[in-house]
């Protein structure tokens, strides 16, 4: 086998590190880039007060009602509900700024938008929800770091935020502890009495 000559090996180990570089800050320049929220509906262009979700939940279901909510109602109720605050030493550089749920056919994006010196900052972990005789499962399909897609496993990265979160919303978990199915349509979330 014929030996590489010295400066063709520097050649080739320098285009390998270069080739590296470019990927670390193209995937950085993604994780940077705010995934694009254009289609999801934030509910900030009410000029009402947010209803109350969790008592018209309480309400329909105590009469055997279903209920119904739009993306725009229940990222409004998120909101008004949720003031977060970044831990030290990053609260000086990152501030929170809002939560978000976008809702499709069987499947919920929560995202967490931030902002990095005034520029937003996003990251979104996408489940799907399936209605058992058994309950509600909830269970992780993907996420996204600003516009990094990425697989489920990653979205561990972001498990102590969601469970603060969900730490929360102790009265609408106890909700939805409740013998209910959830159906998730674009835009729509419907909750009925699950049948026995």
């Amino acid at each position: 086998m014929p030996r590489l000559k010295p400066f063709v090996k520097v050649f080739i180990s320098n285009l390998f590190c270069l080739i590296v570089i470019l990927v670390i800050a193209w995937v950085h320049l993604l994780i940077f880039s705010a995934e694009d929220l254009s289609d999801v509906d934030l509910g900030d262009n009410a000029n009402r007060s947010p209803n109350d979700i969790l008592l018209r939940v309480k309400e329909a279901l105590d009469n055997g009602s279903d209920f119904e909510c739009s993306e725009a109602a229940l990222n409004q109720y998120l909101n008004s509900v949720i003031v977060g605050k970044e831990k030290d030493p990053f609260s000086e550089l990152v501030k929170f700024n809002s939560l978000a749920v976008k809702l499709e056919d069987g499947a919920f994006d929560l995202i967490i938008i931030r902002k990095l010196n005034e520029l937003p900052l996003t990251f979104s972990a996408k489940f799907n929800v399936v209605s058992t005789m058994r309950g509600i499962e909830i269970t992780v399909r993907s996420g996204k770091f600003g516009r990094l897609n990425v697989p489920g496993g990653f979205v561990s990265l972001l498990y102590p935020g969601i469970v603060g979160i969900s730490d929360l919303f102790d009265s609408e978990k106890e909700m939805l502890s409740r013998p209910i199915s959830i159906t998730l349509k674009e835009n729509w979330l419907q909750l009925k009495q699950r049948r026995q």
